[in-house]
């Protein structure tokens, strides 16, 4: 089954001024599906199952409500991994989702941590380079007190695809959510909305992106924190190539009675041609007197002074914008503790680069 649907999507939790054309994304005519393309490998011991509904309905995600909607309408089924109270698992879950043989998917995915538990999760959306249509992926999660979640996530599509990749918790006392993202091309929608509700509860995300000809990326990432003592780290790092797009909304919202809670938002972008847009809003928000909070953005160019070492060292411009853009990806990249995953992120750089 499918519909093709108007979404409003990554909307700022506090908007700014419309000419900016930041507070929302209107996505039109998106292609939304019941097939879901993705596969589960779970080591031993972890649990997957197929759920009629959502079982985490009350949970907010960073693209928004309009997301829910669009899974109900076509009545799609939900993915759970679950993992075992008590279990540290050292091998990875790994999601394959492969899109090279279908226009329109829908995917959705709960992962749910039970309390002393630790495991990581890698989320692989693949797509051939010309590929077109529409991908949509929700995942949201639910951590557990002194449970622990690493989600990573890499993405490697063409420009005619877009993908609008969802994702929102919860976490209790002492959970700790830690998520890695990699995106590589495409128009792509990213969001994330954390609720952290417990006593000491965290999240550190970390994103590296490579946007190149005619691509685009919005992103909408929250923490709400309404738990004492509780932390967020938001780190972002990327390269825009050509006449490529990108927005980026980082949101820290200290709400009353997060004692102690602290934030801190910093992202990175490094510019490598005149023709680039790009737009950043960093947002710290406080109704609480006894928080702690930072945000800022770096934004320019290859250093003048940088670029004339460099070619005094045979290196051509080319070259060196290459190399530069490399290093931004693997800076990230070489933290994700998986091999495979780590392979599979520079053989897609070297796809592009080639």
């Amino acid at each position: 089954m499918t519909e093709k649907m108007n979404l409003i999507v990554n909307r700022i939790p506090s908007p700014t001024w419309n000419w900016l054309k930041m507070n929302e994304i209107r996505a039109k005519e998106v292609a939304v599906s019941s097939d879901a393309a993705f596969s589960l490998l779970l080591p031993e011991g972890m649990g997957g199952y197929v759920a009629s509904a959502s079982r985490l309905p009350q949970v907010r995600t960073g693209l928004g409500y309009d997301l829910d909607r669009a899974f109900e309408t076509v009545r799609q089924t939900s993915r759970l991994i679950t993992i075992p109270e008590g279990d540290h698992f050292v091998q990875p879950a790994r999601v394959e989702m492969d899109l090279s043989a279908r226009k329109v998917t829908g995917n959705q995915l709960e992962i749910h941590a039970a309390h002393d538990s630790e495991a990581t999760v890698i989320v692989n959306l693949r797509a051939l380079k010309d590929q077109k249509g529409d991908a949509l992926v929700q995942i949201k999660y639910d951590i557990q007190k002194h449970a622990v979640l690493k989600l990573v996530t890499v993405q490697s599509a063409g420009q005619g695809l877009r993908v609008f990749f969802d994702l929102g918790g919860q976490l209790a006392d002492s959970a700790r959510f830690e998520l890695t993202q990699v995106i590589l091309g495409g128009q792509s929608c990213y969001g994330n909305y954390s609720a952290l509700e417990g006593e000491s509860s965290s999240v550190s995300t970390e994103i590296a992106y490579l946007i190149g000809q005619d691509e685009s990326l919005d992103m909408n990432y929250v923490a709400i924190h309404t738990g004492r003592k509780t932390d967020t780290v938001m780190k972002v790092s990327g390269v825009l190539e050509d006449n490529a797009r990108k927005n980026f909304r980082g949101t820290i919202d200290f709400r009353r009675g997060a004692k102690g809670a602290t934030g801190n938002e910093l992202e990175e972008v490094l510019l490598m041609s005149d023709d680039v847009v790009n737009q950043t809003i960093p947002v710290i928000l406080c109704q609480e007197e006894d928080v702690e909070g930072n945000h800022g953005a770096s934004i320019g160019k290859l250093d003048e002074s940088l670029l004339f070492y460099l070619q005094s060292r045979g290196l051509s411009l080319d070259e060196i914008y290459q190399m530069m853009s490399r290093a931004k990806i693997e800076a990230v990249s070489s933290k994700i503790e998986d091999q495979k995953t780590r392979e599979d992120i520079l053989a897609v750089l070297d796809q592009r680069e080639g």
